[in-house]
């Protein structure tokens, strides 16, 4: 047996070890707490940036911002009408919701925004988004108008050059399919992609 000075020695030594590793794992579990929460913070004041007012033109060329859609949930899309994949699914996908609502389709709003005025005035965004459903309403504008619109909804998109397509250019973009509340504020978005069924489920919560 060693003497009690050193038997005391190393008890202290212990004790301090497990003191030291209690407080780091007490320090690793509140900066992760804290992490987590900041971050919430933050996706929670980009989620409640989405969306805001607009001037934009739709079909007989009536005018439209966004109390023209306030009273009841509307879905918002953006793309445009030389789009060959992505906005057709997208558009298909809002039509399917639309016919699934059946009596329930006049307590929702679906829209389509182009992000390529220069070729997509008002009558054709209107005829493209009528092609999938005439009661999906298709707006256009100038360039301004369009970039602000794009801005407020945090829509990504790029004019990328086709060198060898007689389309000279196409809309590099992103693809959310956005649900506005009655109030015209996020709700939330989806994927073009995304199953029915749960754009369903969300909107039965709105209307």
């Amino acid at each position: 047996m060693g003497s009690p000075f050193l038997v005391g020695i190393k008890r202290g030594i212990v004790i301090s070890l497990v003191l030291v590793i209690f407080w780091l794992l007490l320090d690793f579990v509140y900066l992760g707490k804290l992490e987590s929460t900041n971050k919430s913070n933050l996706e929670l004041e980009q989620v409640a940036s989405i969306g805001g007012d607009f001037d934009l033109i739709g079909k007989e060329g009536k005018k439209y911002n966004i109390t023209s859609f306030m009273g009841k949930p509307f879905l918002i899309f953006f793309g445009f009408a030389s789009c060959p994949d992505i906005c057709p699914y997208g558009l298909t996908m809002i039509s399917s919701v639309l016919d699934s609502l059946d009596k329930d389709s006049n307590k929702i709003s679906a829209v389509f925004v182009t992000l390529d005025p220069e070729r997509d005035d008002y009558k054709k965004v209107s005829e493209f988004a009528n092609i999938f459903h005439e009661e999906i309403i298709g707006l256009s504008g100038n360039q301004e108008q369009i970039d602000n619109a794009a801005l407020a909804w945090r829509v990504y998109k790029k004019k990328v050059l086709l060198e060898s397509s007689d389309l000279e250019y196409t809309i590099d973009h992103s693809s959310f399919i956005y649900l506005m509340d009655a109030n015209g504020k996020y709700h939330t978005h989806f994927p073009h992609n995304v199953d029915e069924e749960e754009i369903l489920k969300e909107i039965e919560t709105l209307i």
